[in-house]
């Protein structure tokens, strides 16, 4: 990937972390595909900016005190690979969450246009390997 690529999806996840959605979304392209894990709450594939900033608002609304911090970036060729740290408190529940996620992102023209989710780092690896960033 290239170096200007893995800087948009440093300047996206930064966005996101920082609550700025207005940055996030001159990232991502008009056909972003965000595939969640079935590790989250909202299972299931969002295609399109107005349907990924649902899912987003899904996301965040289930949480208060949210927080993420971007542990790792891994340059896999055509994707990068993103492992980050969600931490918040379960909005109904009051439950303590920290879940470790890992994205396999791929990126056009300096714009994200797939985020797949997977519960491993290995299952990560192991996607982005097998799968052009189309198929990512």
């Amino acid at each position: 990937m290239s170096p200007e690529d893995l800087e948009a999806v440093r300047r996206a996840f930064d966005a996101f972390a920082r609550g700025d959605l207005e940055t996030l979304r001159t990232l991502l392209a008009p056909d972003i595909e965000w595939r969640t894990t079935p590790d989250v709450p909202f299972l299931g594939t969002y295609t399109g900016l107005d349907e990924f900033f649902r899912g987003m608002e899904e996301w965040m609304g289930a949480f208060e005190d949210i927080t993420t911090h971007v542990e790792e970036m891994i340059d896999a060729g055509e994707n990068v690979i993103v492992g980050h740290r969600m931490r918040g408190r379960g909005r109904d529940s009051g439950v303590e969450v920290d879940l470790a996620l890992f994205q396999v992102v791929a990126v056009r023209d300096g714009k994200l246009t797939r985020m797949h989710d997977f519960g491993t780092r290995e299952e990560a690896l192991e996607a982005a390997a097998n799968s052009p960033a189309t198929d990512a």
